[in-house]
């Protein structure tokens, strides 16, 4: 065999391996691009350094979440808006304030507990599910500094919540799951493709003074108590 032809059999299997790798690599991601490609939540939780990537949130919740991917955007413009660039936050120097149940209470859950189940904030019975709730407000203690970071209108699919409902009650057709698959997929792929101004405005910060304070579990043993009563409120009716 000549040098040219084992150059070119050389070739065409480096060739074939890359790939196979890149194919491979395609096959190993279980999210589209936009997810991988988006930058992560960076904090200093206790004391430590803790990168946070939208597919860590996936993983976490359990499955490609839009209201997840809804609220990551949110949650580093938020931090974005209330820090100077490069400043890493302290999650024991922010307050933030969550409307919606679901993949962005997991997701604050990941930021400023970790990523221990046992800990899992779950939603006060009452707390609405609707685009009009989401919404994140950002207190910052050292400068006394919010800002308050809403989605704008219009963004989210129309047909979304009552896709769900009719899904949760066992009357959706075919067609209809089909398109609640789309609605999510299209949130989950394009959100990390926007702007923070396309997908939230531009919220101004603001200058605030409190009065209270919340100690820490204190709100999970709130939570505990306003589900237990809800939940017996239920049983009597």
């Amino acid at each position: 065999m000549n040098r040219r032809l084992v150059g070119i059999l050389i070739a065409v299997a480096c060739a074939f391996a890359l790939f196979h790798g890149f194919a491979a690599s395609a096959a190993e991601q279980k999210y589209p691009e936009s997810v991988y490609n988006l930058p992560p939540i960076t904090v200093i939780r206790g004391g430590e350094t803790v990168e946070i990537k939208l597919c860590d949130t996936f993983d976490f919740h359990g499955n490609a979440c839009p209201g997840a991917t809804m609220a990551f955007q949110a949650i580093r413009y938020g931090i974005k808006l209330l820090h100077a660039e490069g400043e890493i936050p302290r999650t024991d120097d922010l307050l933030i304030i969550a409307r919606a149940p679901g993949g962005p209470m997991d997701l604050l859950d990941l930021i400023m507990k970790g990523a221990d189940r046992n800990t899992r904030t779950w939603p006060p019975a009452g707390m609405a599910k609707g685009a009009e709730n989401f919404v994140f407000d950002f207190f910052r203690k050292s400068t006394m500094q919010a800002v308050s970071v809403r989605l704008l209108d219009g963004l989210w699919p129309a047909d979304w919540f009552e896709l769900r409902d009719k899904k949760d009650a066992g009357t959706i057709t075919e067609a209809e799951s089909e398109r609640m698959q789309r609605n999510r997929q299209s949130v989950v792929r394009e959100f990390p493709r926007k702007t923070f101004v396309e997908l939230f405005g531009e919220p101004q910060a603001y200058t605030y003074v409190a009065w209270g304070s919340v100690e820490k579990g204190e709100m999970d043993g709130l939570i505990r108590e306003q589900r237990r009563r809800s939940k017996e409120e239920a049983r009597k009716e």
